[in-house]
């Protein structure tokens, strides 16, 4: 946990994780550089968070 960023980085087993924060701005950069890490199932909804703002 991290306070300071108001984020949290859980390593549940050797094949992964999951990075929650309060709001999106705080993981954009880390959803960006590392968006090729996002397992298959998940992506659809991980990336409607992401979407930009129309």
């Amino acid at each position: 946990m991290n306070a300071n960023k108001d984020t949290i980085f859980h390593i549940y087993d050797d094949r992964g994780c999951d990075l929650l924060a309060t709001s999106r701005d705080g993981i954009q950069k880390m959803y960006e550089e590392y968006n090729d890490w996002i397992l298959d199932y998940d992506r659809e909804g991980i990336d409607n968070i992401f979407k930009k703002d129309s």
